[in-house]
């Protein structure tokens, strides 16, 4: 292999964000229901949030389908995403590049007052 192509192949392989499930939302990734599950997923520079979580629910397809509301392809309602310590909306948006090392966590919306 020639050695740039070498060099960018080997910037690509291992990048990976972990992603945190928590709550009710860990019956669908084989936890009980409380608590967390976590997960390495890998992607390629480039691409966004929302690319890396639709990657990440084909590993997962019972997840996958409590994630996204299948009429309008967007996330449903009740479930909240938090990157790197930040609420969705804040720094980041679905359409935001991820980076190696980026933490998400799908968890529960709340509601009320």
């Amino acid at each position: 292999m020639v050695p740039e192509v070498q060099d960018k192949v080997a910037a690509v392989v291992g990048q990976k964000v972990r992603i945190e499930v928590t709550s009710w939302l860990t019956r669908y990734v084989g936890g009980d229901g409380s608590g967390r599950v976590y997960f390495d997923q890998e992607f390629a520079p480039g691409e966004s949030l929302k690319a890396v979580l639709h990657r990440f629910g084909q590993r997962l397809p019972e997840l996958d389908r409590v994630l996204w509301d299948p009429e309008s392809g967007d996330l449903w309602e009740y479930v909240e995403i938090i990157v790197n310590d930040a609420f969705l909306g804040i720094n980041h948006t679905m359409d935001s590049e991820v980076r190696d090392g980026d933490r998400i966590t799908l968890m529960e919306a709340f509601e009320g007052g």
